[in-house]
């Protein structure tokens, strides 16, 4: 196929070429002389599987021929090449080994990390060796790194790198995938140089950024019949800026610097490098303004100099079309309308991004048109059903049982799956939910499910069945892994099959369910290297791993709707390109931090420094914005703050504006026009046709008998304040739920206070016993209060207190004879037929025979003026108690009623008895009453709240945000 040659044979395709088709023609212009035998000998190899893919697909067009071996180039690491090189190690057993070495040495030294860091830990390190043992660094090479500049944290990480040292050279039993990789090249290139191969061998598509990839090109480089295909090789970057790039600190990040790496290594200039196919032609005016735009930071002087020479830049930008948005929304739902235009035109399109956000955004808003992308990076394994599933019966093993963690888990699409009768399992759950959390159990055991079920039969099954569950996830112990993950893996299975069921449901079935199954399998072949683990730290390892997989169903996607990360823009061959994202930190991405080792640290070492990645970054945008029509997008801002745009795009924008002699202004205007349009259509499309009116303010009017006749004196609060609370509650007989754990709330605490003082009032301890008043007060939070940390809060909080609330209580007791706690009152109104009702914290009879009432308040205590319009409580209670309302008291006089607040402030507010006289209060009351009788008296939304800031139980029934309090209410009569 080749002529002889005493130079490495480098080829190259330019930027927008569809690489794949590029490939195919070259090789059938040059392979015309070939047998079918030498044919189907040439071996190519690739780097990514689509571009595998891609190429097969451009050979199944036609016509029939035997084919190349196309391989991938990480394949070699699973080459038997040599039989004296042991097969690799799987990823995951290196890193549960590694997490023994790192959890050993936490122990003993607790200091250098906390333990809940030992995976990731583990993960970082195996990521350093992979690097290390791909790129030839030897843990030698590491520990002779000069640090006299250092600080003492290369002290403590220098202890974890070495942990990794003996997984290298000839003590390692077995090579990890990457030492492999370079063993099979290393041997491959000695066997070659003893006796090169006849037949063609191609490298095509690789950069060779690596370091074994780079040195598997270079042994390619030197075959008689060995070829490299470079992609997106810029072949009008000129001589000064090839050598602008000998200096790594300052061109590491440029997309041709790869290329000028490995020239050095393979020793080829870049006039050796050889268009692969005249037939790839590319946009030749387009590149040359990215390539100009893209030119190392110390030649950027030459856009002065070679900016004149790119003629008018019509022609360069004709095909551009620049969006960018408000809002990360906005951005994907002027994708998603291209995208779908692309569909109905039957073209090809591609969205290309490292934002996996935008994307899911995008795929969101193609659901709308049901239209699914052909997405290649899948979805991750942890969000998809079975991966939730399996996560959150991983926690039961974990964790304590939970209200939440378990009604997730029965909640759970897979819970029950594949069953006739999983309506009833769901009506069961929600019952069970109800009672929950009617009665606060914040953990529910296999006593309060039985306790649940009993009288019912079915329930009675269910709950058993439920009870085995718990009972299994119950023992928290350290054991080995493949016991732990046998345990998790049968309770996941009883779980998803149901009571009484063989199998395991829906568990394993569908992509995802079969991934998860073969990350569980490879899992548990590897469990013997991770030793005992609890399981807290298995749940965490099994969280990890799960997270690593992918889900991908390529049947599924439309064909020519696409979606690819960055890598695959080399693959091209699409119609429309999209380049989403394009802000500083998305693309290019932030290098992720490394704890190991500083930039200057790895420069000395022969790592690959953190430019490397948005170099490659570079180059995937420098091939990906060559095509013919390209969209590139980005949004002005994030979820909280302004974004910048990518440095890339920073730079083809002001090359752009400041070659106003070649039209290069209106060029720019012309790509932002376009992305206009476009943004203005997905505006529209968003915008409703027709617009609801807001619901106006209610005031619902039900029928007189409809309405309540019964309240208590706390209400009457709510019923001037805001009726239509009182219409929803009463009317609706809408009770908001109570929430699923009871919170360490306000309210909550007022009830632990209120049962101190009823105790301590009732026992009639002496006011100014101060231990056994806390002695109460710890057993009543202790008992009430299920939150550890939060009871000694308020513990504390009472007890500083404590001391003048009992010197104040002592004074009380000395006004008064006897006293009555919680006293049970009620009082008819015979002519409107109401009730009023009420619990009075406090009534102590006085010397005198008359009575003063008190009321304790943990929160705020209403002022005067307040009790007067709005909280009449203590003042309906003084003229029950005149009445003779309450049980076992005779209507007595009151003489005074205050209350008292049991907070930092122990502020006392006395009822404004003489402003508002009992019977004032009652014939007020009897009015509000009558007027409630009356058929147009609508119940108003937040009728006289305190504050506009107050929250109402009912506020999202009334439609409150619709309408406000400046709004005129609109009785609505019921009948």
């Amino acid at each position: 196929m080749f002529e002889e040659s005493d130079h490495p044979r480098v080829f190259a395709l330019p930027p927008g070429a569809d690489f794949a088709t590029g490939l195919v023609d070259g090789l059938l212009d040059r392979a015309g002389g070939l047998t079918p035998e030498m044919w189907a000998r040439t071996e190519i190899y690739v780097n990514t599987t689509r571009m595998q893919r891609r190429i097969r697909s451009v050979f199944d067009a036609g016509p029939a021929r035997l084919l190349p071996r196309i391989r991938l180039i990480t394949d070699l690491a699973s080459d038997p090449v040599s039989m004296g090189i042991a097969p690799a190690v799987s990823p995951l057993r290196r890193r549960l080994e590694l997490s023994q070495f790192v959890a050993k040495l936490l122990e003993q030294e607790p200091d250098l990390a906390p333990q809940t860091a030992l995976y990731d830990l583990s993960d970082s390190l195996a990521n350093l060796m992979d690097e290390m043992q791909g790129e030839g660094v030897s843990p030698d090479a590491i520990a002779a790194l000069d640090v006299t500049d250092q600080s003492g944290h290369w002290e403590r990480a220098l202890k974890f790198v070495n942990i990794i040292a003996p997984f290298f050279g000839d003590d390692a039993e077995r090579p990890d995938l990457e030492a492999r990789q370079r063993l099979v090249i290393e041997a491959l290139t000695e066997r070659w140089a003893a006796t090169p191969p006849t037949h063609p061998i191609i490298v095509a598509g690789s950069t060779g950024s690596r370091g074994a990839t780079a040195l598997f090109m270079q042994a390619v480089a030197k075959l008689p019949q060995g070829a490299i295909i470079l992609p997106g090789f810029d072949f009008d970057l000129p001589d000064a800026a090839w050598a602008a790039m000998a200096d790594t600190k300052t061109s590491e990040d440029h997309p041709q610097y790869r290329f000028k790496r490995l020239m050095d290594r393979i020793d080829f200039g870049r006039q050796d490098v050889r268009n692969w196919s005249a037939a790839a032609e590319p946009h030749t005016a387009r590149n040359a303004l990215i390539s100009l735009s893209l030119r190392p930071a110390p030649v950027t002087d030459q856009w002065l100099q070679d900016g004149p020479k790119l003629g008018n830049l019509e022609d360069a930008t004709r095909g551009l079309t620049l969006i960018e948005a408000s809002s990360p929304r906005a951005e994907a739902e002027a994708i998603a309308l291209r995208l779908r235009q692309a569909a109905e035109d039957g073209i090809t399109a591609a969205l290309i991004s490292p934002d996996r956000t935008l994307t899911r955004q995008v795929t969101a808003a193609l659901d709308r048109w049901d239209i699914v992308p052909d997405d290649s990076a899948g979805t991750p394994l942890a969000l998809s059903p079975p991966g939730r599933f399996l996560r959150h019966v991983g926690e039961l093993i974990a964790k304590p049982l939970t209200s939440v963690l378990l009604l997730t888990v029965l909640k759970h699409p897979l819970c029950h799956s594949n069953r006739d009768d999983r309506g009833e399992h769901l009506r069961h759950t929600r019952e069970l939910e109800l009672y929950l959390r009617d009665r606060g159990i914040p953990f529910p055991s296999e006593e309060i499910l039985m306790r649940w079920a009993k009288g019912n039969d079915a329930r009675i099954k269910w709950a058993t069945w439920l009870c085995v569950i718990i009972q299994a996830g119950a023992a928290k112990d350290i054991g080995p892994l493949h016991l732990l993950l046998d345990q998790h893996i049968a309770l996941a299975e009883q779980l998803s099959a149901g009571p009484g069921a063989d199998g395991t449901g829906g568990l394993w079935q569908e992509a995802a369910g079969r991934e998860a199954k073969r990350i569980c399998d490879e899992l548990r072949q590897a469990a013997d290297a991770a030793g005992s683990l609890s399981q807290h730290d298995y749940a965490a390892l099994f969280n990890a791993i799960i997270s690593s997989g992918t889900v991908r169903n390529r049947d599924a996607g439309h064909p020519g709707i696409l979606i690819w990360g960055t890598l695959e823009a080399r693959v091209h061959g699409v119609d429309l390109t999209i380049l989403g994202g394009m802000n500083e930190g998305v693309w290019p991405e932030a290098p992720p931090p490394d704890p190991w080792l500083n930039r200057t640290m790895r420069a000395q070492a022969g790592l690959l420094l953190p430019e490397r990645k948005i170099g490659l970054s570079a180059h995937d945008y420098q091939q990906a914005v060559a095509g013919s029509d390209v969209w590139i997008t980005r949004a002005k801002r994030s979820a909280d703050s302004e974004t910048v745009p990518s440095r890339w795009i920073n730079r083809l924008t002001n090359l752009l504006s400041g070659l106003a002699a070649q039209g290069g202004p209106d060029a720019l205007e012309a790509m932002r026009s376009r992305g206009d349009h476009w943004l203005a259509m997905s505006a529209e499309l968003s915008t409703p046709s027709t617009r609801e009116e807001p619901s106006p303010r209610p005031a619902p009017c039900p029928p007189v008998i409809a309405r309540p006749k019964r309240f208590s004196v706390t209400q009457i609060k709510t019923l001037i304040r805001d009726p239509y609370a009182i219409y929803a509650r009463k009317i609706l007989q809408l009770s908001p739920l109570e929430p699923l754990i009871p919170n360490a709330n306000a309210p909550l605490r007022g009830t632990i206070v209120h049962g101190i003082l009823e105790t301590f009032i009732k026992e009639n301890h002496d006011p100014l016993d101060h231990a056994t008043f806390m002695k109460i007060a710890r057993q009543q939070f202790q008992e009430h209060c299920p939150w550890p940390t939060i009871q000694a809060q308020w513990v504390a909080k009472l007890n500083a207190i404590a001391p003048k609330f009992l010197d104040a209580e002592a004074e009380r007791q000395t006004l008064a004879s006897d006293r009555v706690v919680e006293a049970a009152g009620k009082v008819t109104i015979p002519h409107l037929g109401m009730t009023l009702t009420c619990k009075a914290d406090r009534i102590d009879k006085t010397n005198d025979g008359s009575a003063i009432i008190y009321d304790y308040k943990t929160g705020a205590v209403p002022t005067g003026p307040q009790q007067e319009k709005f909280d009449k409580q203590l003042l309906l209670e003084a003229a029950m108690l005149e009445k003779g309302g309450f049980d076992k008291i005779p209507a007595t006089p009151v003489q005074d009623a205050a209350f008292i607040g049991v907070n930092a402030a122990l502020k006392t507010v006395k009822a404004p008895l003489k402003k508002q006289p009992v019977a004032q209060v009652w014939a007020e009351l009897e009015t509000l009453f009558e007027n409630w009788q009356v058929p147009s008296q609508g119940y108003t939304a937040r009728l006289a709240l305190f504050s506009k800031n107050d929250f109402g139980a009912y506020d999202h029934l009334s439609r409150f945000g619709e309408w406000d309090t400046s709004d005129t209410p609109y009785p609505m009569v019921l009948t």
